[in-house]
């Protein structure tokens, strides 16, 4: 009976599968780190900032695809196949070549986004069919899920740098390994109500997707998410880790490099693992002690967040060499604004499912947009960022925030100027 009413098992696999890919992200940053300083081949924060591209890629390209036959076919053979492509991609991360490996990893980046484009839409497809008939439900499980993805990512965050310090490359031995653990979470899933898609006909189908994708709710929405989403690429992927334990310094910047060194991998992992827990513990407080404020509104406060980094993080970048005094000052700012920020993520996966209800067919393929906003936003970000922090280090990616922030805030104020509804019917952003 258990199974059947609970959707704890879904909720642990995902939070392993989180896990490994933060625990991956932080390992193949040291890995690349470790290949420039020892080998004749220049290794470029560009070049890592392609890796990501090619993965979000991937996924974007092939998750409505997917989304769309797990409407057809049922969501749990999605949800076992996707973490067995993981676990093929993370054993062969073991076999990196030290000579030119950009290309292998990017050939394996690919592997990585079919498993993302399989496993995120079918997870969450399943759980808005799960509570097709309980709003107030929707929003606990969807920012749920979003607190099992942040805290999985922690968790990795932290055990990456700790595998790498003991395992060295066999750290993604033991990541192939827990995907294992991954699938068997996903087979327990309990089942879930779904209404299958019988269309066979393409051009029905495609006409039916392309309505989908008109839906004024959604298009009025996307500049936001996609800015909002190129952050999440910034701040979360390898090129941070790149950033922080590169042997190259800059002048005037403390945080350039401020890692590298032997045990730096041990002390990244550490500090990037505590933020990321923070910012999970701040998704559970918006999961549930606000679910009465306007979904918008709370967007809203997650780009006021975002500046308050922004100031913080240029503080601690600039500090003085030695000067502790003003780490009490930018520090605690900093946490107000990641916890402002942790806002804007359940919110948004809240006012998806509720689209999904129109096309309660094609649920899978509207929530496979989740991955294609998700990556194309961190394609830019991950893109941008790059070049960014190849021009101005880590202030680049500083800049970049502020730019983006700027873009989803004029697209919020669009949303509630110049279309009041979005702000007033409290159906659409508040759980009843």
């Amino acid at each position: 009976m258990v199974r059947r009413h609970t959707v704890t098992p879904l909720l642990v696999g995902t939070l392993i599968l989180r896990a490994n890919s933060g625990a991956s992200t932080i390992v193949l940053g040291l890995l690349l780190a470790h290949m420039a300083a020892s080998t004749a081949h220049k290794i470029t924060s560009v070049q890592v900032g392609l890796l990501p591209v090619a993965f979000y890629i991937s996924e974007l390209t092939l998750a409505p695809f997917m989304g769309g036959l797990s409407d057809r076919w049922g969501r749990r053979i999605f949800l076992v196949s996707g973490p067995a492509f993981g676990l093929l991609q993370a054993g062969l991360l073991f076999f990196t070549p030290a000579h030119q490996p950009l290309p292998y990893l990017l050939g394996l980046q690919v592997l990585a986004g079919l498993s993302g484009a399989i496993t995120v839409p079918a997870v969450l497809g399943y759980l808005a069919d799960l509570t097709v008939r309980d709003q107030s439900r929707r929003v606990r499980v969807m920012s749920l899920y979003e607190l099992v993805t942040s805290g999985g990512i922690a968790v990795g965050t932290v055990m990456g740098g700790l595998l790498w310090f003991w395992s060295g490359r066999g750290a993604f031995v033991w990541l192939a390994v827990s995907y294992i653990l991954v699938i068997w979470c996903m087979w327990l899933s309990p089942v879930a109500n779904q209404a299958v898609s019988s269309e066979r006909k393409i051009g029905e189908t495609a006409r039916r997707y392309l309505r989908i994708l008109r839906m004024p709710r959604l298009l009025a929405f996307l500049p936001a998410w996609l800015c909002i989403s190129a952050l999440v690429g910034i701040w979360l992927s390898s090129q941070l880790t790149f950033i922080l334990s590169t042997p190259v310094r800059y002048p005037h910047q403390l945080l350039m490099g401020s890692m590298s060194g032997p045990g730096g991998g041990r002390i990244l992992s550490l500090v990037l693992g505590g933020i990321v827990l923070f910012f999970s513990l701040s998704l559970l407080f918006w999961a549930f002690f606000l679910q009465k404020i306007a979904r918008l509104r709370l967007m809203f406060t997650s780009i006021i967040g975002v500046y308050l980094a922004c100031i913080a993080l240029f503080g601690i970048n600039h500090r003085g060499v030695g000067d502790t005094t003003m780490i009490y000052v930018w520090l605690p700012l900093l946490l107000i604004g990641v916890f402002a920020e942790t806002s804007f993520a359940p919110a948004a996966l809240a006012y998806l499912a509720d689209i999904s209800e129109e096309a309660a067919r094609d649920r899978g393929m509207v929530m496979g947009l989740y991955s294609i906003f998700l990556g194309l936003g961190q394609i830019l970000g991950n893109g941008l960022g790059g070049m960014f922090a190849h021009r101005f280090g880590f202030d680049g990616l500083i800049y970049l925030t502020a730019l983006l922030a700027l873009v989803a805030l004029l697209s919020l104020f669009w949303l509630f100027k110049k279309d009041g509804r979005y702000s007033d019917d409290k159906s659409i952003y508040v759980s009843e």
